[in-house]
C-alpha cells in the first residue's frame, strides 16, 4: 500500500531541510575554520612578537625573574595559550610556563627560526589537539627565541557554537516547515481526499453525492468538472432507469392486458378469464391480495386471489352483496387501495388491493390502465348482451307480427264469413223475397230492410278496415287520427281524458313518424285499459322546429319498470319493447317513469330530421 501524499510531502520537506542544513553547516564550518585559523595565526604571531619584544631588554640584563613573570603573565592573560618559553642563543630554555615540569626537547625542536626571519609558525598535533607554535627571534643577530604555543580551543568552541546554532535554527525551521506543510498539504489534499471519497461512492453506484466547490484554481476546476460529470452520469442513469421502468411497466401492462384481451362474450367466460387475470396481477405486481368485483345487469361477480401476510375475507353487507375485508398479519402496515371500474361514468365494479406496503407509482399506473381496459371489457359484454337481447326482441317482434298477421287474417276471414257473408246472404235472400213479393207494401218493407242490412254491412267493412289501418291517418293526418282514436277509446274506457296537440294542426309529418306516434299512443292506451285502473288520462303532443314530443300520463296503479324491462324478453313485455323499437328506429328516445299507486308517464322524443340530429339522447332507454 503506497504512502499517503502527506507522508510524501513531509518526507520531501524533511529531506530538503536536512540537506540544506548539512550543506549550510559544512560551508559555514569551512568558512569559520578558515577565518578563525587565520585569526589564530595572526594572534599567536602577535603574542609571540610581543613576548619577543619585551624579552630583549630583560635578556640583555639577564633579568630572569622578569622574564618568568613575562611568560607567566602572557599565559595568564590568554587562556588558550598552552605554553610560553624563551630560549637563549644556545637553544636552552631560560624561562617557561610549565612550572615544575621540564621542557621537553621534542617541543623545543618542533619549531626553529633563523635570526634573519621575523617569525616562524608551525602546527602540530598534541594530546590537547592542534597546537600553533610560533617562534620569534628575541634580538636579531644575538640569538634567543621566544616560543608561544596556542591551542585551537577558540576555534573548536566557535565551531561547536555555530553547529549548535545551525541545528537549533534547523529545528525551528523544521517546526515552521511542518506547520506550513501541514496547512499546505491540507489545502491540497482536502479536496483530493474528498474526491477520493466521492469516487468510492461512485464506484458503488452512488451518483447523487457532490463535493463543495473550491476556489477557482486547478483543484477547484477539477472538483467543478467532477461534479458536472457526476451530474451528467446521474441524469443519464436516471433517464435509463426511468426508461427501463417505463419498459418494465409497459411489459407488465401488456402481459396483464393480454390476459383480458380475449373476445369475452359471456359472464362465465369473463369469470374464467378474470380468475387467471387476478392471479397474474398478484404475481406480476408482487401483491399480497387482489379482488375484483363487477356488476353486469343484476348480477354481481366477485373474483379474488390472496397470498401470505394479507388476505381478503368476504362478508355480506346489509344489501347481501359480498364485500372484501382486508386482513393482514400486521394491521398497522395494512394498505388498502381501490380502483373503481366505470362505464360511461357509471360505477360497475372495482379492483381492490390488500397489501403490506404502499403501491409504487408504476403499479398504480398499471392498475389504472387495467381498470380502464376492464371497464371497456365490461362495456363490451354489456353491449354484447344488449345486442343479444335486442336480437331476441326483434325475433319475438317478428314472430309476433307474423302471429298477429295470421290472427288478423283469421279474424278478417271470420268476420267476412260470420258477418259480411251472412249479411250478403241475407241481402241475397231479401232480393229473392223482393222479386217474389206479391204487393207493393211488402216490396217497400223488404227494400227498407235491405237498405238497413246493406248499411250495417258497409259499417262492418269500414270498421274492419279501420282496425287494420286507420285510413284517416293517411287521409287527414296524425291530429285527426289521434282525436278519432281517443273518441272511440272513450267508449271502451270510462275515464277522464285530456288531449293537447300543438304544432301539427296544419303541418304533416313524415309517414313513418306519424305511424310510430299513433302506434305508441295506441299501445299506451291499450296498456292503460288493461292494467292501470286509471281515472284520468292525458295525451300531450308538442312539436317544434326540430323535435316532436309525446307524453302519455295516467294516475293508475303504476308498475316496477326495472322488473319489467330487465327481465328476458317475452310476450308479456313485447308491447313496451315494441314501442322502444319503433322510436329507436327513428333515432328518438322513450323514457318511462312509474311509481306504485302514483301512475305512469311515458315520454317520447323523435327528431324531425331524417338523420336524427343533435337532439338525440345519448341512449334509448327507459327510467
Amino acid at each position: 500500500m503506497g504512502a499517503s501524499i502527506h507522508i510524501k510531502i513531509y518526507g520531501m520537506v524533511f529531506i530538503v531541510i536536512t540537506l540544506v542544513t548539512v550543506f549550510s553547516l559544512f560551508a559555514i564550518r569551512m568558512s569559520i575554520t578558515e577565518t578563525l585559523s587565520q585569526q589564530l595565526d595572526d594572534r599567536v604571531k602577535s603574542i609571540g612578537s610581543d613576548v619577543a619584544a619585551k624579552s630583549s631588554d630583560l635578556m640583555l640584563t639577564n633579568n630572569i625573574y622578569a622574564l618568568q613573570k613575562l611568560v607567566n603573565d602572557t599565559k595568564a592573560n590568554n587562556k588558550d595559550i598552552e605554553y610560553v618559553f624563551i630560549l637563549n642563543e644556545r637553544g636552552k630554555p631560560l624561562v617557561h610556563t610549565y612550572e615544575n615540569q621540564m621542557l621537553s626537547d621534542e617541543l623545543k625542536l618542533y619549531n626553529k627560526v633563523d635570526n634573519n626571519d621575523n617569525v616562524n609558525l608551525v602546527l602540530f598535533n598534541s594530546e590537547k589537539g592542534i597546537i600553533r607554535d610560533v617562534a620569534v627571534p628575541v634580538v636579531k643577530g644575538l640569538g634567543g627565541t621566544a616560543r608561544v604555543g596556542l591551542r585551537n580551543d577558540s576555534l573548536n568552541k566557535a565551531l561547536v557554537d555555530v553547529t549548535k546554532h545551525i541545528f537549533t535554527i534547523m529545528f525551528f525551521v523544521l517546526i515552521v516547515s511542518v506547520v506550513i506543510v501541514l496547512g499546505l498539504t491540507r489545502i491540497i489534499t482536502f479536496p483530493i481526499t474528498k474526491l477520493v471519497g466521492l469516487t468510492k461512492k461512485v464506484a458503488i453506484g452512488d451518483f447523487s453525492s457532490r463535493i463543495s466547490n473550491f476556489p477557482n484554481d486547478e483543484i477547484g476546476k477539477l472538483t467543478h468538472s467532477f461534479n458536472s460529470m457526476l451530474g451528467n452520469l446521474e441524469k443519464e442513469r436516471n433517464e435509463k432507469e426511468e426508461y427501463f421502468k417505463e419498459i418494465l411497466t409497459r411489459n407488465r401492462e401488456l402481459t396483464l392486458l393480454n390476459s383480458i384481451s380475449a373476445n369475452i362474450t359471456s359472464i362465465d367466460e369473463m369469470k374464467k378469464v378474470l380468475q387467471k387475470f387476478v392471479q397474474k396481477i398478484v404475481h406480476e405486481l408482487s401483491l399480497n391480495s387482489a379482488f375484483i368485483q363487477i356488476k353486469i345487469g343484476d348480477q354481481i361477480e366477485v373474483i379474488s386471489d390472496s397470498k401470505e401476510k394479507c388476505f381478503l375475507d368476504m362478508y355480506s353487507n346489509e344489501a347481501e352483496i359480498k364485500e372484501p375485508r382486508c386482513l393482514c398479519e400486521n394491521e398497522e402496515a395494512k394498505v388498502n387501495n381501490t380502483f373503481p371500474l366505470l362505464v360511461k361514468d357509471q360505477y360497475v365494479g372495482k379492483i381492490q388491493i390488500c397489501n403490506t406496503k404502499e403501491l409504487d407509482p408504476y403499479s398504480v399506473k398499471i392498475l389504472k390502465t387495467i381498470g380502464n381496459q376492464l371497464s371497456v371489457t365490461i362495456e363490451n359484454i354489456q353491449l354484447w348482451q344488449e345486442l343479444k337481447k335486442k336480437e331476441k326482441i326483434r325475433e319475438m317482434l317478428l314472430e309476433k307480427v307474423m302471429t298477429v298477421q295470421e290472427e288478423e287474417r283469421k279474424r278478417i276471414a271470420r268476420e267476412l264469413h260470420d258477418e259480411t257473408s251472412h249479411s250478403l246472404s241475407s241481402i241475397l235472400l231479401g232480393l229473392k223475397v223482393l222479386q217474389e213479393s206479391p204487393s207493393d207494401e211488402v216490396r217497400k218493407n223488404e227494400i227498407k230492410k235491405l237498405r238497413e242490412l246493406t248499411h250495417n254491412t258497409i259499417e262492418e267493412v269500414h270498421e274492419l278496415a279501420w282496425q287494420l289501418r286507420p285510413s284517416i291517418l293517411d287521409k287527414f293526418g296524425l291530429k285527426v287520427a289521434i282525436e278519432r282514436y281517443i273518441e272511440e277509446f272513450k267508449k271502451k274506457f270510462p275515464a277522464e281524458f285530456d288531449l293537447i296537440i300543438n304544432g301539427i294542426e296544419t303541418d304533416r309529418l313524415r309517414p313513418e313518424i306519424e305511424t310510430a306516434i299513433f302506434r305508441v299512443v295506441q299501445e299506451s292506451l291499450t296498456n292503460i285499459l288493461k292494467y292501470s285502473n286509471a281515472t284520468s288520462v292525458s295525451v300531450i303532443i308538442m312539436k317544434n322546429r326540430s323535435i316532436i314530443s309525446v307524453i302519455i300520463e295516467d294516475d293508475g296503479v303504476g308498475f316496477n319498470i326495472e322488473a319489467v324491462l330487465n327481465k328476458d324478453p317475452s310476450k308479456y313485455n313485447l308491447g313496451i319493447r315494441g314501442m322502444q323499437e319503433r322510436v329507436s328506429l327513428l333515432g328518438g328516445t322513450l323514457n318511462i317513469e312509474s311509481e306504485r299507486d302514483q301512475g305512469t308517464v311515458i315520454m317520447v322524443k323523435i327528431p324531425l330530421k331524417p338523420e336524427g340530429g343533435d337532439i338525440l339522447d345519448s341512449q334509448n332507454h327507459a327510467s
